[in-house]
């Protein structure tokens, strides 16, 4: 199952992290906090054929991103606490997943998007209620992220922040499919 977003840039698939400053670390941690009321309110009152809607085989339904969404969500707070854990010295390797691998494995279409979207809210909630305790200078920490290589908290949050906002443009863009097909 391969995850294409066509037109819809992917975040986590560009070659360097787009630049956020250590005093706009407040506002990212707003943006992040939306996430999940914004997914919500997105997914509200749609039918069990909607959620499960795919376009082709190889794209993933609304409930398959929302499942991806609480799964990403548990690997962000992982590598937040990587970062925060770590000696400023020694930037830690951020961990990483294969999410295709795991939407197929984990069935993500036959999954219940409300219980994933319950662990979204409920982890992002908590880690955002974290990263209000920290000091501004654990902003300005730094992991390598693999592919996008070294970042700051303050990037990582704003990472996050984003890909809320690349499967929001997705779902709409699916909802509008889904009318189309339905007139």
């Amino acid at each position: 199952m391969a995850h294409t977003m066509a037109t819809i840039k992917n975040p986590f698939e560009s070659s360097t992290p787009a630049p956020a400053s250590a005093t706009s670390y407040k506002n990212e941690i707003e943006r992040y906090a939306k996430g999940p009321s914004k997914i919500e309110m997105a997914i509200e009152r749609l039918s069990e054929a909607k959620l499960k809607w795919k376009p082709n085989p190889k794209k993933w339904s609304i409930r398959e991103i929302v499942c991806h969404l609480a799964d990403s969500e548990i690997v962000g707070v992982a590598r937040m606490h990587q970062i925060v854990s770590a000696s400023k010295d020694a930037p830690p390797t951020l961990v990483t997943y294969d999410q295709d691998a795991l939407a197929e494995r984990y069935t993500y279409n036959s999954n219940d998007e409300q219980t994933a979207l319950q662990v979204f809210k409920t982890v992002r909630k908590h880690a955002t209620a974290l990263l209000k305790s920290l000091p501004s200078e654990a902003f300005e920490k730094t992991g390598v992220h693999p592919k996008l290589g070294k970042m700051t908290l303050t990037e990582l949050v704003k990472l996050y922040a984003d890909h809320v906002e690349t499967h929001l443009k997705q779902i709409e863009a699916l909802k509008e499919q889904l009318q189309s097909d339905e007139r």
